[in-house]
């Protein structure tokens, strides 16, 4: 049976994945502290409450924290326009901090393709304060690698 990238996302949503999360996901608890809101084809919700383990000593969240999540979350919002999983990479990731994230302070996360091709893809991911604010925009350039055949040598 083939899954799709709706598929994948709806499951994880219902908390039924079919495969156990990637190690990072599972060691930031990503996948329990990040709960999926709303999935649609390119565009994927979530919502998050910053532990204290994420925070640097003034309270506040660190900043390379938001790229990590971001990276995943855009895999997954591309993820969402395939009939079948297929691996993309990472080419860049383009962070704009606009306020600070507070330890505690409940945040949005809106991943959302904005173009894909056969082969690329630009998505773009909003943290969002939960009086509306905005907390951070990242810009993920997205690359479907070739595969190719495995050498008989």
């Amino acid at each position: 049976m083939t899954f799709s990238g709706l598929d994948l996302a709806n499951a994880i949503k219902a908390g039924r994945s079919p495969s156990p999360p990637p190690p990072w996901v599972e060691h930031m608890r990503v996948h329990i502290e990040n709960p999926i809101q709303s999935v649609e084809v390119g565009r994927i919700v979530t919502a998050w409450t910053a532990g204290p383990q994420f925070s640097l000593g003034d309270g506040y969240v660190q900043g390379g924290l938001l790229a990590a999540m971001a990276d995943g979350g855009q895999w997954l919002a591309i993820a969402t326009t395939q009939d079948a999983i297929e691996p993309w990479v990472t080419l860049d990731l383009h962070t704009r901090f606009v306020r600070r994230i507070k330890a505690g302070e409940s945040v949005e996360i809106e991943h959302r393709v904005v173009n894909r091709s056969k082969t690329s893809a630009i998505v773009e991911t909003t943290f969002t304060l939960a009086d509306g604010k905005l907390a951070a925009k990242v810009t993920g350039g997205w690359r479907k690698p070739e595969m190719r055949p495995a050498s008989s040598e």
